[in-house]
């Protein structure tokens, strides 16, 4: 990785000598370095049996050699304060990593990840952009977001064939948004998003997540005063709150 890319990420996850880091993707141990210097402690995790024994030893570094997704619970279960987490991983489990991170965000202050590109767009995008989607919604509900910076495939060695970007996420003490019922919110996000440019009210009552009524369409629009001929991705996470909060029984 090249060194400049290096330092943004060390200086936007800003670690303090008093900090516990989760790092997932040790690799080389490049990174590691840098945060072992920082940090008063940093827990490791590689995947890679050949990667992780040839990491150099640091007295304030835990190395835990598997997968993250799979030794999480054990990680969190051992900690005694919050925590910021970075990680560099492979592409294809953004999504399962970030999701699971969230499910012990009451643990973590902020999460530093590098990812592609196109995903970086999708975290961060704001309401009525064409990346605006259901993964917007779900972290921007959690976490405040920002884009650090754009990393080019020739800051790589061997070089990929997709640019990445370096994204912060601060926990959010309270969700942007408190509905009556998450579950019921993240619902009618993903029925609002399950088909792309078509309206609200077609894809509330097709979705699977849905099935909503035109009765109950009917009480959504009146209660809340939302047009349902709008787009799911014109929402914000206010609005798509206030549908969530129609009592659907009545």
């Amino acid at each position: 990785m090249d060194r400049g890319v290096l330092q943004e990420i060390i200086t936007a996850a800003e670690i303090a000598p008093a900090d516990t880091v989760l790092e997932i993707g040790a690799g080389t141990g490049v990174l590691t370095e840098a945060l072992a210097r920082r940090a008063g402690r940093v827990i490791t995790v590689e995947i890679d049996r050949d990667l992780a024994q040839n990491l150099p030893g640091y007295p304030n570094v835990q190395l835990v050699e598997g997968d993250f997704l799979k030794e999480a619970e054990n990680i969190f279960a051992g900690l005694k304060t919050k925590i910021k987490v970075i990680a560099n991983i492979p592409y294809y489990i953004t999504t399962p990593l970030i999701e699971k991170l969230l499910d012990y965000r009451a643990q973590i202050t902020a999460i530093t990840l590098m990812v592609q590109k196109e995903v970086a767009d999708r975290i961060c995008a704001a309401p009525g952009g064409r990346d605006y989607g259901s993964l917007s919604v779900f972290l921007q509900y959690y976490a405040k977001v920002r884009l650090v910076c754009l990393v080019p495939s020739a800051a790589f060695r061997p070089r990929p064939q997709v640019d990445s970007a370096v994204v912060r996420l601060d926990i959010r003490s309270e969700p942007q948004y408190r509905p009556l019922s998450e579950k019921r919110f993240f619902n009618i996000v993903r029925g609002a998003f399950w088909g792309r440019r078509k309206t609200l009210r077609n894809t509330l009552k097709q979705s699977p997540y849905t099935h909503y009524t035109d009765a109950l369409l009917a009480r959504l629009a009146a209660a809340t005063g939302i047009d349902l001929n709008r787009r799911g991705e014109t929402l914000s996470i206010e609005e798509f709150g206030r549908l969530s909060d129609v009592d659907w029984r009545a």
